[in-house]
C-alpha cells in the first residue's frame, strides 16, 4: 500500500513518521523548500515528549516531482490550501485512491468531491497534537485519537480493513457514525477560542479568566447550533461549552495560543473562512442570521489586511 502525505507539516509529519516506522510505504510532498531539503538530506528529526528518537529518511518531494499512483492520500494542509494542494497531486490518484481528510474547520467534503468519488473520501476529526521545531524537525507531545467516517458508505468492509491497518501504526482511529457531529463540535470550539484569543490577544486561560467569557462563547455557539441543526447535525451546545471550559486550566490547554492566533502573529493568512466564515456562508443558505460570526470574520480579515498577512 502506497501512502502519500499531501502536506508534511506538524500533523502530517507525525502521522507519516508513525506509519513509516511501522514499515508502511510513505511519501511526503510539501512546498516548503527548506523543510523538503532538510528531510531529504538529514532525515526527519523526531522528538516526542522531549526524547530524541533519531532521524528518519522518509522520501520527501515538491508536488511536481512525484510520479506514480498512491492508494491512500492524507491531506494535511491548512484548510485554505486544500484545493491548491489537490490540484498539485491529483495526477497521483488512481480510480480507487482513498483520501483521508482530518483538517480543521468545515466545508471540506464539497472541495474533495471535485477530485474524487464520495465513497473514496474519509472525513474525520482528530485530537492528536503536534508541532515543528523548525524545518525537518518534528517536535510533538502526548498521544491522541482520530474519528473517521466514509462519506458514502460503499464497500465499508474495505474501509474498516484500512482503518485496522492504519491502527497498526498507533494512529488510534475509531470509525464512527457520529463523526460529523464531532467535526462540528470541534469547529464550535475553534470558532470561539481561535477567534476570541486572536481578537483579544490572549491565551486560552486568559480568555477563561474573563468573568463574562460565557456571554461571548454563547453569542457564537447560538449561531453555530442553529446553522448546524439546519444542516442536519445533532449539535449538543452544552457539550461544546463544557469542552471549551475544560481548556481553560493551565493543566490542560490554558497556556496555549490557538493556531489562528499563531498564524495571525506570524504573518500568515488564517482559516477563518472555514470556521466562522463558513457558519456565515451556510447561514445565508438557510436564511439564518449570523451577525456575530459575520462580524468576527470581517474583523479577522481586517487584521490580516492591516498586517499584510500572506499565504504560506
Amino acid at each position: 500500500m502506497k501512502i502519500l502525505f499531501a502536506g508534511a507539516g506538524a500533523l502530517g509529519s507525525r502521522f507519516g513518521y508513525m506509519l513509516f516506522k511501522n514499515n508502511e510505504d510513505v511519501t511526503f510532498v510539501d512546498s516548503w523548500e527548506e523543510h523538503v531539503r532538510n528531510i531529504t538530506n538529514n532525515g526527519l528529526k523526531v522528538i516526542i515528549d522531549e526524547v530524541d528518537l533519531g532521524n528518519y529518511y522518509i522520501p520527501t518531494y515538491h508536488p511536481n516531482q512525484v510520479r506514480g499512483k498512491y492508494d491512500v492520500v492524507f491531506v494535511a494542509t491548512k484548510s485554505m490550501q486544500l484545493r491548491a494542494m489537490l490540484e498539485k497531486v491529483k495526477h497521483l490518484f488512481h480510480e480507487d485512491t482513498k483520501i483521508i481528510c482530518i483538517l480543521n474547520g468545515l466545508g471540506h467534503v464539497e472541495t474533495l468531491k471535485d477530485y474524487i468519488k464520495e465513497e473514496n473520501i474519509l472525513i474525520g476529526v482528530t485530537v492528536w497534537t503536534s508541532g515543528l521545531g523548525g524545518p525537518g524537525v518534528l517536535n510533538a507531545h502526548g498521544t491522541g485519537k482520530i474519528e473517521l467516517k466514509q462519506v458514502k458508505e460503499i464497500n465499508l468492509d474495505e474501509t474498516l480493513k484500512l482503518v485496522d491497518r492504519l491502527n497498526g501504526a498507533g494512529l488510534n482511529i475509531r470509525y464512527s457514525a457520529d463523526t460529523y457531529q464531532s467535526i462540528w463540535h470541534k469547529a464550535g470550539l475553534n470558532c470561539v477560542l481561535n477567534t476570541f484569543c486572536t481578537l483579544i490577544d490572549c491565551n486560552i486561560n486568559q480568555y477563561g479568566s474573563y468573568d463574562k467569557n460565557l456571554e461571548l462563547t454563547r453569542a457564537v455557539l447560538n449561531e453555530i447550533t442553529a446553522v448546524g441543526k439546519a444542516e442536519g447535525i445533532d449539535i449538543k451546545q452544552d457539550v461544546i461549552e463544557n469542552n471549551i471550559k475544560n481548556c481553560f486550566s493551565l493543566k490542560t490547554a490554558g497556556a496555549h495560543y490557538p493556531s489562528l492566533y499563531q498564524d495571525m502573529k506570524n504573518g500568515r493568512l488564517t482559516e477563518i473562512d472555514y470556521l466562522n466564515g463558513e457558519i456565515s456562508r451556510l447561514g445565508k443558505i438557510h436564511n439564518i442570521p449570523t451577525p456575530v460570526c459575520d462580524v468576527i470574520t470581517l474583523m479577522i480579515h481586517s487584521k490580516e489586511f492591516i498586517n499584510n498577512n500572506k499565504q504560506y
